[in-house]
């Protein structure tokens, strides 16, 4: 389960010694990003429900929110606010293409990154325990299949935005067995609906890769980030919209 851990290690802060990694291992560790991302999600929610039991939803997802933030490194919230930084303020192509971690955000970019956590807090707010739980599983996870889906069609361009060795020789199958598991669990924790919220994930991540070529001229890390964190978002929001009576769903 190195490959696993490789994941685990990526998209998180949680202390993980990996040793010395290999390209092939790089692979592999990208299949697990959706599944991943799902753990990511139901670690969130745990907090969630536990803090629902003590406190107005308001702030339990406020705090459960926060939770994610630190336990991510705001690792795809970074990428976005640098996307949106370098767009917002019509920045060379050179600035708009550095790596997440470099955190000089810009008005722009801030502004939308505290937009982005508002709608998520106030998005689980209006969720139930349960649903918020089963929410944020499918969140994180979507979030994290598009980025692989985006990842695999732009396997170059990724590595060398990444600097994640082995990107480049991505495998295809690997990525398409990463990417149905991530639908798998998305649809096992929310029912039928999970196939709209899978669809909802689908703009942002095509309009942010859209975005991302015509103003960066290239698929960059924070648009990577971007497609991530807006994906999660979008699923978020139309949990809300489906299972508040908002759409008039037979189901």
């Amino acid at each position: 389960m190195t490959s696993l851990r490789a994941a685990i290690f990526f998209l998180t802060r949680i202390p993980i010694g990996l040793g010395r990694q290999s390209p092939s291992l790089s692979q592999r560790a990208v299949s697990w990003f959706p599944t991943v991302g799902a753990l990511i999600g139901s670690v969130i929610g745990l907090i969630y429900v536990g803090l629902f039991q003590f406190l107005p939803s308001a702030v339990a997802a406020a705090l459960a929110v926060g939770f994610g933030v630190g336990l991510t490194g705001t690792f795809h919230l970074d990428g976005h606010a640098d996307s949106d930084g370098a767009i917002g303020d019509r920045a060379t192509i050179e600035r708009g293409l550095e790596k997440p971690g470099n955190s000089r955000l810009r008005t722009y970019g801030t502004s939308t990154f505290v937009l982005v956590l508002l709608i998520e807090m106030a998005a689980l707010a209006t969720l139930g325990p349960w649903v918020g739980f089963t929410s944020l599983v499918a969140a994180h996870s979507a979030g994290r299949s598009a980025t692989v889906c985006v990842m695999t069609l732009t396997r170059k361009a990724a590595r060398e935005s990444l600097g994640i060795d082995g990107v480049s020789e991505l495998k295809r199958l690997q990525s398409f067995v990463g990417i149905c598991a991530g639908s798998t669990i998305v649809i096992w924790v929310t029912g039928p609906i999970g196939f709209l919220l899978l669809v909802l994930a689908i703009p942002a991540t095509a309009l942010t890769w859209a975005w991302s070529h015509r103003v960066l001229g290239r698929t960059a890390a924070g648009s990577l980030g971007a497609i991530a964190q807006l994906s999660q978002t979008s699923v978020l929001v139309g949990a809300v919209v489906l299972n508040d009576g908002a759409c008039a769903c037979s189901w």
